[in-house]
């Protein structure tokens, strides 16, 4: 003889279904080699850069399940100057959306000086981000602490490569 008990099961509650799913991609990798703040013998101040078409923001899924977002940014600098880098965010009337900026330090020794730093998107910063289609970033060379200039010889780069996490909040 065997017996069983059943507790009672509540099938509403597959109502109440919550997804976060949580996605790691590649967003963006660049280098600038240190000749290119050189032009006609003068040294540049800025060098600038754009990602156009950012699609990611077009699809309605992700416009309406997207609660989060992180982008980190690795720097590598092998030049003996420090760089300030400018990241903004335009949408498609090239108006600005998003910016925020950080240093890359220099290098005295010709090996690459990284650094990390990470942006987090959420709420109002989060809805700017959904609408914007491009993404410009502006390198700054900061003035010489020792009077030497870079020209199209200059040695090094300043390379630069980030990666989005990208939380979803699905409800089913």
């Amino acid at each position: 003889m065997t017996t069983s008990c059943i507790k009672d099961v509540d099938f509403d509650q597959a109502e109440d279904v919550v997804l976060t799913p949580v996605i790691t991609s590649s967003v963006l990798f660049t280098e600038v080699e240190a000749s290119r703040f050189s032009e006609n013998g003068m040294e540049l101040e800025t060098v600038r850069d754009s990602v156009a078409n950012i699609e990611i923001f077009t699809d309605q899924f992700v416009i309406d399940n997207l609660v989060k977002v992180e982008l980190v940014f690795e720097v590598s600098n092998s030049i003996n100057r420090t760089f300030g880098l400018q990241i903004e965010f335009l949408n498609e009337a090239d108006e600005l959306q998003n910016e925020f900026s950080f240093d890359a330090l220099p290098s005295s020794s010709g090996n690459d000086v990284i650094i990390e730093y990470t942006e987090v998107f959420e709420d109002e910063s989060l809805e700017a981000l959904k609408t914007s289609t491009q993404m410009v970033i502006i390198l700054t060379l900061y003035p010489s602490t020792d009077g030497t200039f870079l020209n199209e010889d200059s040695a090094g780069k300043v390379g630069l490569k980030s990666k989005g996490v990208f939380y979803f909040n699905i409800e089913l």
